[in-house]
């Protein structure tokens, strides 16, 4: 494939949703050269959902194959039996390997979903990082000093709330910094927590006395809310969700993260962004008119445009003229019973107290009624209850 040497769409590559390149006169040079690159991204297989923010990194490798680049996803099997502590609170559990295995079944899925997949290498650090003896870790131990190695935020904090730091959690930053020379790698890519472990692979391949890697570190998405995005906020948006969830997910984010989304998430030329947000700054545009265009965008670049136009338009029946959706899931449940252990029970809802929460904020509906109370209720074949703005589920 030859590779593709565009002054401007290089620049924008570089620069569209990116916090730092290192070092970018050197990578800029190099992809104006017309040579193939290789970019990787290191994952550790710990959890296999993924959400939109970890898109915005696979969208980014999108970019850099459609410049004619070689992309590799290197799988941590190794780095993961000791875990990468460069945002945590505390000491990480122990993976097994058969949670690897399955972690990687559904994140190759997932990844996907914005990556050519075919184009891509898929390696296991394992190859290299298992063979290696005692004397060999040690020589690579002395690229590092300890001051540099425990002077990370979130070890810091830990020392200062007595928290236990393990001397084997030192070792991570000499584990991917040693990827990126068994991979002789021109550039790797993450978000800017792992900008420390990127870095100690450009120390690694000096070590070794080859070209130093560049990198790409990402900015991150922030929540649906405007926090941090994180499972246990609930404010993310799985990428295995429907494109009708994903609609429906990015028309509830607040308005001061649109700019953001459509940077981060979507291919929308930049030149057009900034019309939207000199528009939103001067209010003469809804900010729900952007949601609706940043949605679509959003649903079609993970679904394609027919699944995204459907998504539209179950959303604008559903959610705006509260109709009900095409196609509603069935439960075998009936009877008199509790509308708090018929919502649990039929998957509706997580929990007991989010329930309960639903109904009191009047988010429950039955048969388009609202359900004010807990008192038991009598629900017949045929009932439809609808739990917030998109649940629905249909009593057989």
């Amino acid at each position: 494939m030859k590779v593709n040497t565009d002054p401007k769409i290089i620049d924008e590559v570089l620069s569209r949703g990116v916090e730092d390149v290192i070092v970018k006169e050197d990578l800029r040079k190099e992809m104006l050269s017309g040579r193939q690159l290789k970019i990787y991204l290191g994952t550790d297989p710990t959890g296999g959902d993924l959400h939109i923010g970890h898109a915005v990194i696979h969208k980014k490798l999108k970019d850099f194959q459609d410049l004619g680049h070689k992309v590799t996803l290197l799988v941590g099997d190794f780095t993961v039996l000791v875990g990468d502590h460069s945002d945590k609170d505390d000491q990480r559990i122990e993976v097994s390997r058969k949670i690897i295995e399955d972690n990687m079944k559904t994140y190759k899925e997932q990844f996907a979903k914005s990556v050519d997949i075919s184009q891509v290498d898929l390696r296991y650090n394992s190859e290299w990082l298992s063979p290696l003896n005692f004397n060999d870790v040690i020589e690579l131990a002395k690229v590092f000093t300890l001051q540099q190695m425990s002077e990370r935020d979130a070890f810091q904090k830990r020392v200062k709330e007595g928290k236990p730091v393990g001397f084997d959690e030192l070792l991570y930053p000499l584990m991917q910094g040693y990827d990126a020379y068994a991979l002789k790698t021109d550039i790797q890519i993450g978000a800017t927590d792992q900008t420390f472990n990127m870095q100690a692979g450009r120390k690694v391949m000096e070590h070794f006395n080859i070209k130093p890697q560049n990198i790409v570190a990402m900015r991150f998405l922030v929540g649906s809310d405007g926090r941090k995005m994180g499972k246990s906020l609930k404010n993310y948006i799985p990428i295995f969700s429907s494109a009708f969830e994903k609609f429906s997910g990015i028309m509830a984010i607040v308005d001061e993260i649109i700019i953001d989304y459509f940077t981060l998430l979507t291919r929308v030329p930049l030149s057009e962004i900034a019309e939207m947000k000199s528009s939103l700054e001067a209010k003469s545009v809804n900010p729900r008119d952007l949601k609706l265009k940043l949605a679509f965008e959003v649903a079609k670049s993970f679904h394609g445009e027919k699944e995204a136009t459907s998504a539209m338009q179950e959303f604008k029946n559903v959610v705006q003229d509260k109709g009900l959706p095409d196609e509603i899931q069935e439960t075998d449940l009936n009877g008199e019973m509790s509308p708090v252990d018929f919502l649990v029970d039929s998957g509706l809802v997580s929990s007991k107290s989010e329930a309960k929460r639903l109904i009191e904020q009047g988010g429950v509906e039955l048969n388009g009624t609202k359900l004010n109370n807990t008192e038991n209720v009598d629900f017949k074949s045929g009932d439809v209850v609808r739990s917030g703005k998109k649940g629905f589920i249909k009593v057989k």
